[in-house]
C-alpha cells in the first residue's frame, strides 16, 4: 500500500503546483484559528447488541483554516486535529489518541471554464467518527452509519487519501460539460487483542430467544481468552481502492430550471476473507495471543457502471426541489477467494468463475427551503457506494435537517437520518446488512465574539438483519470554542470573500 500512497501523493502535488501557480500580487491569506474543549456521556458507545459499553471522554480540538480568493482562483485549505484527553469506558480499548484532518482545495477560474483538485487526508477510528464536533455546524465527521459500529473490530485505526480532480467547460450559455474523478485509498489497523476477545465472547454467549443475553457478561478487562478458545475474527475491517470517474452534462432549460445527466464508472478492490474454510495450519497466528487465528487475505474485485438523470426546480426563490433517478450494473468478481487449488481436484470441474452481476436503480429526490434564518432540507438516496466491508453497498439514505438562527447569537439545529446498507454481490445479509438511525437536536450559543458554547442530543438506534434485537445509545455533547480574532478575516468576510 505504502508505494500507492507515494504514487498518489506525487500525482496530487504536481497538479496542485499546475493549479495554484497564479497571480497573488493584490491579494491575502485568511487564517481561520480555533481551539476546542467537548465533552461526550454516552451508555452504549460502540453500539454493542445488549451491551453496557459507556463511555466518558473529555476531547481537545485544534483547527486551522485557510484560504486565498481573487477573481481567476480560489485556495482553500483546513487541518483540524484532536487529542483525547480523558477517557472512562466499560468496554473498548483506545490505543488512537489522535484524530486528525488535513484537507487542500485548489481552483482555477475562467470566462468559460472551472478546474481544480481537492485533497483529503484522514486519520481517525471508524468507531469513533460519529463523535462529530459539534461547535461546526458543517461538522466533517458525522454519523456515518457506514460501518459496523455494532462491533468492536471497528475500534481500530484507519487512514484514508481521497483525491479529487474536476474540470468544467460552458459549451454554450444554457450547456456545461463536466468531468470528475476521485481516487480513493484506506487502510486499517487490527483491533486490540482485547476487543477481539471481548467481541468473541459476545458473540458466542447465550441468548435468549429474545436476544436478550442469557446470563450476566463478564466485565470488559477480566475476559480472556480462556473464555472463548481458539478462534478466526470475523468482520474485521478491510483495506480497499476506488477509482472512479463521472461525465456529466447539465441544461438550463430556463432561468429556474436545470437539467442534468451523468455517465460514471467506478473500480472497486478490497481485501476479502477466503471463500472456504481455511486448514487449522494456514491460519496466521496473532504475534501477542497466538489462540486468535487469523485467515490469510484474498482479493475482490467490483465494477460499476451507473446513469443518472436530474431536474431541478426553484419552486419560489426560497424553495428549491431536485429528483434523480437512474440505474447501475454492477460485476462483483471475487475467483481470488476461491481458487481451484482450494478444493479437492475431483470438485475443480465444479467450480463457477466467481462473478456475480447485481442490477438496480439510483434515485435522488430533495427539497430545500433558506429564507435565510431558517432553513429546511430533505433528502433521500439510494445509491453504491465503497466501504470497509470487503465490497461495494448498495445503500438507501433519508436525511431531514433544520437549522434556526434564534437570534444574532443563538442557533438551534435539529437532525435525523434513516441509513440502509447492504452488500452488492456476496453475503447480502450478514451481520453488515441493517438498519441505522439518528436523531440529534443540538443548540449554539455565541455568548461573545470569540466565544461559543454547543450543546446536544444524540439517539442512535441500529438493527443487524442476523440479530434478533436493535442496539441503542443516548448520549449528551458540551463543547466551548475560542476562535481568536482578527482585522484580516473579518475584512474578507465583510467583502464576501
Amino acid at each position: 500500500m505504502s508505494s500507492r500512497k507515494q504514487s498518489v501523493a506525487a500525482l496530487v502535488a504536481g497538479f496542485c503546483m499546475s493549479a495554484v501557480s497564479v497571480q497573488a500580487l493584490a491579494d491575502v491569506w485568511v487564517l481561520e484559528p480555533s481551539v476546542t474543549l467537548d465533552q461526550r456521556i454516552d451508555d452504549n458507545y460502540f453500539l454493542t447488541v445488549g451491551g453496557d459499553g459507556s463511555l466518558s471522554a473529555t476531547r481537545g480540538v485544534a483547527q486551522l483554516g485557510l484560504s486565498r480568493q481573487a477573481q481567476d482562483y480560489a485556495i482553500e485549505g483546513l487541518a483540524r486535529v484532536d487529542a483525547l484527553l480523558t477517557t472512562s469506558t466499560d468496554v473498548g480499548d483506545e490505543d488512537l489518541d489522535s484524530n486528525q484532518i488535513f484537507i487542500i482545495d485548489a481552483r482555477r477560474l475562467t470566462p468559460r471554464s472551472r478546474y481544480g483538485a481537492r485533497l483529503n487526508y484522514t486519520q481517525d477510528t471508524p468507531s469513533r467518527d460519529i463523535a462529530a464536533d459539534i461547535s461546526d455546524s458543517e461538522s466533517l465527521a458525522e454519523d456515518t452509519g457506514i460501518l459496523e459500529t455494532q462491533s468492536l473490530l471497528s475500534n481500530v485505526a484507519r487512514e484514508e487519501w481521497t483525491f479529487e480532480p474536476s474540470f468544467e467547460y460552458d459549451i454554450s450559455r444554457r450547456l456545461a460539460f463536466d468531468v470528475e474523478a476521485e481516487f480513493t485509498l484506506v487502510e486499517h489497523g487490527e483491533a486490540s487483542d482485547q476487543d477481539v476477545i471481548f467481541q468473541r465472547y459476545l458473540d458466542t454467549f447465550e441468548r435468549n430467544e429474545d436476544g436478550s443475553f442469557n446470563g450476566t457478561l463478564l466485565p470488559f478487562d477480566e475476559v480472556t481468552i480462556d473464555d472463548v478458545g481458539v478462534f478466526s475474527p470475523d468482520g474485521e475491517l478491510r483495506d480497499f481502492n476506488e477509482s472512479e470517474i463521472d461525465f456529466g452534462l447539465q441544461y438550463k432549460y430556463s432561468p429556474i430550471t436545470t437539467l442534468t445527466s451523468t455517465l460514471g464508472y467506478s473500480r472497486f478492490v478490497s481485501d476479502a476473507d477466503p471463500g472456504f474454510s481455511v486448514p487449522f495450519e494456514q491460519l496466521i497466528p496473532d504475534s501477542d495471543v497466538p489462540e486468535i487465528r487469523r485467515r490469510p487475505l484474498r482479493e475482490t474485485v467490483s465494477t460499476t457502471t451507473t446513469f443518472v438523470l436530474g431536474y431541478r426546480r426553484f419552486l419560489s426563490p426560497i424553495l428549491q426541489f431536485g429528483l434523480e433517478g437512474g440505474a447501475y450494473i454492477n460485476t462483483t468478481d471475487t475467483s481470488d477467494t476461491l481458487r481451484p487449488e482450494d478444493v479437492p481436484e475431483e470438485e475443480r470441474a465444479g467450480l463457477d468463475d466467481g462473478k456475480s452481476d447485481t442490477n438496480g436503480w439510483l434515485a435522488g429526490i430533495s427539497l430545500d427551503y433558506d429564507a435565510g434564518t431558517t432553513r429546511y432540507t430533505v433528502r433521500f438516496d439510494v445509491d453504491v457506494l465503497p466501504s470497509s466491508a470487503g465490497s461495494q453497498v448498495e445503500t438507501n439514505e433519508l436525511i431531514g435537517q433544520m437549522r434556526k438562527i434564534l437570534s444574532p447569537r443563538l442557533d438551534f439545529s435539529l437532525r435525523g437520518r434513516a441509513f440502509e446498507p447492504d452488500r452488492l454481490g456476496v453475503r447480502a445479509n450478514d451481520r453488515f446488512a441493517r438498519r441505522f438511525i439518528s436523531f440529534e437536536p443540538r443548540i449554539q450559543w455565541k455568548y461573545t465574539r470569540n466565544w461559543t458554547l454547543s450543546a446536544a442530543y444524540r439517539y442512535r438506534r441500529q438493527k443487524a438483519r442476523s440479530e434478533p434485537i436493535s442496539a441503542e445509545s443516548n448520549a449528551v455533547l458540551f463543547a466551548i470554542k475560542y476562535v481568536p480574532p482578527s482585522k484580516v478575516r473579518d475584512a474578507a468576510q465583510a467583502s464576501g470573500l
